[in-house]
């Protein structure tokens, strides 16, 4: 009998791509944003109530942005993985809105949630793509 292996052809394989561009884009994030928080800073001042406003916003407009402009995020690029809308067709900024506002849900314990949602349901979806109607997949798929 072969040994399951967790390749990109099984839920975990695909869990561990989403994991793995998850941290690739949220270093990219937290780059981005700590040079802006220095730039405002140094111009401007701050004020713990703009970064708390600033910062949420800024991390789903990022999200947003790639993929309802792109399909994809550069961490779901670096790893194979785009997001396609119900009927196959590339995310649109809508389905991006959407599915990414709801990371406050799968997100929840450290994505532990979310993990749970995309292993246990149809399709290979957390809460936000169930929503929203779209799918992660590899590129190519």
């Amino acid at each position: 009998m072969e040994r399951p292996r967790f390749g990109t052809d099984t839920n975990a394989g695909l869990l561990l791509r989403r994991g793995g561009a998850l941290v690739v884009d949220a270093l990219l994030v937290a780059t981005l944003l700590g040079l802006a928080a220095v730039a405002f800073s140094l111009l401007i001042g701050t004020s713990l109530l703009a970064g708390r406003f600033v910062l949420p916003v800024a991390y789903l407009g990022y999200y947003v942005a790639f993929e309802g402009t792109f399909g994809r995020t550069p961490g779901k690029a670096l790893l194979g993985l785009v997001v396609l809308e119900r009927d196959g067709s590339s995310c649109g900024i809508r389905a991006a809105f959407i599915r990414n506002l709801l990371r406050v849900v799968d997100g929840a314990v450290f994505y532990l949630v979310g993990a749970v949602v995309v292993l246990l349901t149809d399709g290979d979806r957390r809460v936000g793509d169930h929503l929203a109607g779209t799918r992660v997949v590899r590129s190519g798929e």
